[in-house]
């Protein structure tokens, strides 16, 4: 497969992981909206935090990953595994959603790493493969 279709291929996988969590912002938000005093204060706090990072998450993959840069392969790697990572050890594992259901949002990470990870290593591969060793520097 081509470079620049495994990479914008992974930019729209994360693009999509990154709009399902304005969505899941949005429901917390609605659920603050039920509650008083600090737990709501707290619950509309993960709401914004959520939704700063599914917004990073969309920003970089259409502007950064989409054209296969580095900083932001590195970037959306980073802060969606984290979150995905924390998410799948404390709201799948301990069981509060079904072990399938809870998989399908880092199954899209997972499948925008894969994409964007082959995309930098073909650049990378045919980016040095195309200089001469003999070359004088």
């Amino acid at each position: 497969m081509p470079t620049m279709l495994l990479a914008r291929l992974g930019a729209l996988l994360f693009a999509a992981w990154g709009v399902f969590h304005v969505y899941v912002a949005w429901q917390i938000c609605a659920l603050a909206l039920t509650q008083s005093g600090i737990a709501q204060g707290r619950t509309l706090q993960l709401a914004a935090y959520m939704l700063t990072i599914a917004l990073f998450a969309v920003v970089i993959a259409l502007w950064r990953n989409w054209r296969n840069d580095r900083l932001g392969y590195w970037l959306n790697l980073a802060v969606m595994g984290w979150a995905d990572i924390i998410w799948v050890l404390v709201v799948v594992l301990p069981g509060y959603v079904p072990l399938a259901r809870g998989l399908i949002p880092p199954a899209f990470w997972l499948a925008g790493a894969i994409c964007c990870t082959l995309a930098r290593r073909d650049q990378l591969f045919y980016s040095t493969r195309s200089k001469n060793v003999f070359d004088a520097p």
